[in-house]
């Protein structure tokens, strides 16, 4: 569930808003004919236009995906060219605008199907989508039919590296200094030394498994502590000369198996899945040579059955020096080490980390403490580093030794993501000015001269360069589609990169109304942010029903002033429908620190499901709010949250929950763990949390949603509800989806679970 946190979010403004998307959807020409109502002026949103696989239109827009050259003073721009509606890649000069092709795709295909890519293949790769280059943007990587090329854009010559078809090279990169490849093959890692004609491959780690991983993620500390789509297990030192990788023993971790009954012959799929209280797995540390030796680093004051390794990595101006983070299972712990290699050219290629390990920061809490980036280092060697010890996330400025020297951040609001340091300015985005927006800021060093660089309102992410003096952001509101702009690092304006322009035009078109920011106070006073919805057409004398969203998990904001994409187009369909929508971040959601957060150790659902309330109470002061038509629905933890409220509470009169847990034992172990502590420690809290227990005590309709191929929240938990509610002889609705992940992503199914979900609100409010 980490994919819902802030890191997540911004990855989704930064990253999934770069992503060029054109070729998924009709183009704006097309699309702008079809749908209008009586009034020629404004469009009605329907499922169609929003969801289905033909007739969508694509309110998001294509943005360009944005990348730095080293120099600073350029960037590739991966983007759809507006004429040909062809992929292309072009180089930009950043301050002036000036742009030239960065390679030629022809050329390049001829290359790869002369080393033996079949042409399939090698056109997809030559439009260098999913390429790897090198630092200096010279070579790349490249991955067809389970095998690796390298392409030389000096040469324009291609290369095959890898002849296993079989099994297919997995997070594959290139050494900082380009004479080595790494990759990882059948959960082992290996090298490729490009120096020796041809490439000599060398296999590190030989014990690979499908219960042991070298140098990749298994699922829960991909899921849970690296976060999403991070599976690399390994890092390079800056110099090229050593690798430090993970090794993870899933062994004695319980296997979950999944189903795919779409086919004639079942697929069937195993993953061990650790669930709350089960064993974790078992990690340990080692270092590599790029000779084949390796070396375990000492963990000696964390027992193997008691620790998370939760980053790692090298210090960038010491080349030997190890770093890395660890956590004692209950996560109530968060140590800061560092180690030294002891590897000289003129010593036997062996790597001897010193023991013991050094201990730089120690932190600590009575419920639990969040995972922090490793430190930004500085030219003395001090170091910045994150802590929630105030109740708040901030900078502090540490000494080499890690002795901590001073704050360089403070206030009622949280650090999100440090950028760099820069000429005595560190850069960073927070929520110092509102906490439904994220902006970007700068201070000294020594904590003065706090500014903020992104003065237009919404949300913003930024790219720096290597430098920092210049950085692309990001920017949305919660009714305008993401634009790039380029900035200095003052924050002044360069240009505009792309204004999403066709993007922003549709969302005028289709008359998407600005949600109304709110704060509401809870009955202890907590002060909660929330947004309303109106109906295009609202009359404040008349009475509306009201449908709620929540999310509801720790550190995970709904109501934020950025584009909401799917699920707010959604919501503005059902506001055209004359719905009131109702979104109320309770306080563990709030993103106001972990001094919010920590209420809700030991005893999920309680104090969400009572702020959830306060928020309806409020709803029901409203002249216009129908306090008899108000209903729910979430998805994840919001499909949790939904189904507790159905169960634990009467305030709403009918819910829709997709893909919820239903009791806490079933979930993943690190996520769980970390807010209930484990079952036998906290019996009782996980009784009181369970909707499987409480199903007798429903009240109102639900529409139970799952992925029948949910790998993160199994589909086992609706079936237990299930099975609960059949033995109360309580009615519900149940919509399975096969081949289905986490999320419901096919077109076709994806317009039919919206399509039933209408259907069901209608009906039943």
């Amino acid at each position: 569930m980490t994919y819902f946190r802030w890191a997540a979010a911004r990855l989704a403004l930064l990253g999934a808003a770069l992503l060029v998307s054109a070729t998924l959807a009709p183009s704006v020409s097309r699309v702008a004919a079809e749908g209008r109502t009586a009034d020629r002026d404004t469009k009605r949103l329907t499922l169609e236009a929003l969801f289905d696989p033909v007739q969508r239109v694509n309110f998001s827009g294509n943005l360009p995906r944005l990348v730095w050259l080293p120099d600073g003073k350029q960037y590739l721009s991966f983007e759809v060219n507006a004429q040909t509606r062809q992929y292309e890649v072009v180089r930009v000069e950043a301050l002036t605008g000036k742009r030239t092709p960065f390679h030629d795709p022809a050329r390049m295909q001829s290359a790869l199907e002369a080393a033996g890519m079949a042409a399939d293949d090698s056109r997809p790769a030559a439009s260098l989508r999913g390429a790897v280059f090198d630092a200096a943007f010279r070579r790349v990587l490249l991955s067809a039919d389970n095998d690796l090329y390298l392409y030389d854009f000096t040469t324009d010559r291609a290369q095959r590296l890898t002849t296993s078809p079989g099994e297919a090279e997995e997070e594959y990169d290139f050494s900082p200094d380009g004479r080595r490849i790494s990759f990882v093959r059948g959960n082992d890692l290996y090298l490729l030394d490009m120096t020796a004609t041809p490439p000599a491959e060398r296999r590190l780690t030989q014990d690979g498994s499908t219960s042991v991983f070298n140098g990749i993620l298994d699922w829960v500390y991909e899921e849970e502590v690296y976060g999403r789509g991070k599976r690399r297990g390994y890092w390079w030192n800056a110099a090229g000369t050593l690798l430090a990788y993970l090794r993870l023993d899933d062994t004695a971790v319980p296997v979950h198996v999944l189903t795919d009954d779409v086919p004639f012959r079942q697929r069937v799929e195993r993953t061990h899945y650790p669930q709350a209280g089960d064993p974790n797995p078992l990690v340990s540390l080692h270092v590599a040579t790029c000779e084949g030796e390796t070396a375990e680093v000492s963990l000696q004051d964390d027992p193997p059955d008691d620790r998370i390794v939760t980053r790692v990595g090298w210090h960038p101006r010491q080349p030997s020096t190890l770093l890395f983070e660890v956590q004692n299972r209950r996560q109530t712990r968060l140590d800061l080490k560092r180690t030294t290699v002891l590897k000289l050219e003129s010593m036997p290629p062996l790597p001897r980390p010193s023991a013991p390990e050094r201990l730089l920061r120690e932190e600590s809490a009575t419920a639990w403490v969040e995972v922090v980036e490793l430190p930004t280092f500085l030219p003395d060697g001090s170091f910045l580093w994150q802590s929630d010890q105030t109740g708040f996330r901030h900078l502090y400025h540490h000494a080499a030794d890690g002795k901590r020297l001073r704050a360089v951040t403070q206030g009622e609001w949280d650090v999100r993501e440090v950028y760099g340091v820069a000429n005595g300015q560190v850069y960073f985005a927070a929520a110092a000015h509102s906490p439904i927006a994220n902006h970007l800021y700068r201070v000294r060093l020594d904590g003065t001269g706090l500014t903020r660089l992104s003065q237009t309102e919404g949300t913003h992410a930024a790219d720096f360069n290597a430098n920092c003096t210049a950085y692309f952001d990001v920017s949305s509101t919660a009714t305008t589609p993401p634009q790039i702009t380029l900035h200095q690092s003052d924050g002044k304006v360069v240009r505009v990169i792309a204004d999403n322009a066709e993007a922003r035009a549709l969302a005028a078109e289709y008359g998407l109304a600005r949600p109304d920011f709110q704060q509401v106070k809870t009955r202890d006073g907590f002060v909660m942010e929330a947004m309303l919805l109106r109906p295009p057409d609202f009359d404040p004398q008349k009475k509306y029903p009201v449908w709620c969203y929540a999310y509801s998990g720790p550190g995970a904001q709904s109501v934020v002033d950025r584009w909401g994409g799917q699920r707010m187009l959604w919501h503005q369909l059902l506001a055209q429908r004359g719905y009131l929508v109702w979104v109320c971040d309770n306080r563990s959601a709030s993103g106001k620190g972990m001094r919010s957060m920590a209420p809700v150790y030991g005893r999920l659902g309680e104090l969400e499901l009572r702020d959830l309330e306060d928020g309806v109470a409020y709803l029901k002061t409203l002249p216009y709010v129908d306090g008899n038509r108000i209903g729910l629905w979430g998805w994840s933890y919001g499909g949790y949250m939904t189904a507790y409220a159905l169960t634990h509470s009467t305030v709403f009169r009918c819910g829709i929950a997709g893909a919820p847990v239903t009791d806490w034992r079933n979930y993943d172990s690190i996520y769980t763990e970390r807010y209930m502590k484990l079952p036998q420690d906290n019996p009782e809290g996980y009784e009181r949390s369970s909707v499987v227990a409480a199903a007798r005590q429903l009240h109102g309709p639900l529409l139970l949603v799952h992925g029948l191929m949910d790998d993160n929240v199994h589909p086992r938990n609706s079936v237990q509800l299930i099975d609960a509610l059949h033995k109360a002889d309580r009615p519900f609705e149940f919509l399975p989806y096969p081949q289905s992940r986490h999320g419901v992503v096919t077109p076709y199914r994806v317009k039919h679970l919206y399509g039933r979900m209408l259907a069901f609100i209608e009906k039943h409010l």
